[in-house]
């Protein structure tokens, strides 16, 4: 069955700032992972972004986050920011570093910002109201690798080294039971009728109870298997500024295993490792052993150094000769 409908695409060339756009028309999510400098996207859809996930704060993963602030004053939104700590800190003194005397009759806009610290999830808000002033919210133990759920996607993240903490992050859309429609047609099912049938449907503790269709009553797994089907998820991982060592290897294979598709850097060609291990980067050979250990469909790769100008084929063709299902 198809795949479902969601859109993801570097936000910048390969050799500019890193970053991706997820976008989800159907559910209206429109996701960000960092905010370098987004001035390529359209600012309608910088707008509509309300999720924006941040690996770290140096400055080519954050300096947009002005540019996001400016297109977001005067609509009413709640924009919620992931990250690792200080990120709450790195994001109040952005905001402080503007004047909020003519708020009053602003739209309310607020950032909700959830930050991993040291086995804790902490949560603060951002209220233009209260001139962006830093609140806190809640704290809670980080049970989990799961920094973000709802009904239909999660995010996952896992804590690397770049000589400081960073976040890897994958992106899982969930498998969605789904109604046949061309069969629904044929039932004596209308309005409400056919919402119940997929509820029940949907919930694996009916199985072996009948659900009645006209003057029938009919097997929940017979109907199930005539009348709907699993439309597949997908898995977009989203790895950057990361060290090569058997600790991050490690992690960020478990992390974005089996990924549909891993956006990874690969920052230098393998004749300049020492160079990458004096950075904290990876090099392509790194980068391609990374996707074939974790056994990933499709390996996007970015964040290339600028010392090799515009070639960028020769990276790609680098790791092209090691993981050749690559961009």
């Amino acid at each position: 069955m198809a795949k479902p409908r969601v859109k993801h695409y570097l936000i910048n060339e390969k050799h500019e700032d890193p970053g991706i756009v997820i976008e989800i028309d159907s559910i209206g999510e429109y996701i960000l992972f960092d905010v370098g400098n987004i001035r390529r996207l359209d600012r309608h859809l910088i707008k509509k972004i309300n999720k924006v996930f941040i690996t770290h704060t140096h400055m080519d993963h954050f300096i947009g986050f002005d540019n996001l602030l400016r297109n977001k004053i005067g609509k009413e939104q709640t924009v919620e920011i992931f990250g690792i700590a200080p990120l709450a800190d790195n994001v109040h003194c952005k905001l402080q570093g503007y004047t909020w005397n003519l708020v009053e009759t602003e739209p309310q806009l607020v950032f909700r910002l959830k930050q991993y610290n040291d086995g804790l999830f902490e949560t603060f808000q951002y209220d233009i109201k209260r001139k962006f002033a830093k609140d806190f919210i809640h704290e809670e133990k980080a049970k989990t690798d799961i920094i973000y759920e709802n009904q239909y996607y999660r995010v996952r993240f896992a804590v690397l080294d770049h000589k400081i903490p960073v976040m890897g992050y994958s992106f899982e859309y969930k498998d969605r039971f789904l109604l046949k429609k061309e069969k629904i047609n044929e039932l004596p099912l209308k309005g409400r009728e056919i919402g119940e049938f997929k509820e029940f449907l949907q919930n694996p503790e009916n199985k072996g109870q009948n659900f009645k269709v006209g003057d029938k009553e009919l097997d929940w797994e017979y109907l199930r298997q005539e009348y709907g089907y699993i439309q597949k998820g997908i898995k977009i991982s989203y790895i950057t500024d990361v060290v090569f060592s058997e600790e991050n290897v490690e992690k960020i294979v478990q992390l974005v295993k089996n990924s549909d598709v891993l956006y990874c850097e690969s920052v230098f060609l393998s004749e300049d490792k020492e160079q990458a291990k004096k950075v904290y980067h990876l090099t392509t050979d790194q980068t391609a052993y990374i996707a074939k250990e974790a056994n990933v469909k499709k390996l996007i790769v970015f964040h290339f150094s600028r010392r090799y100008g515009n070639n960028k084929e020769k990276i790609l063709k680098e790791v092209k000769q090691l993981f050749p299902e690559v961009e």
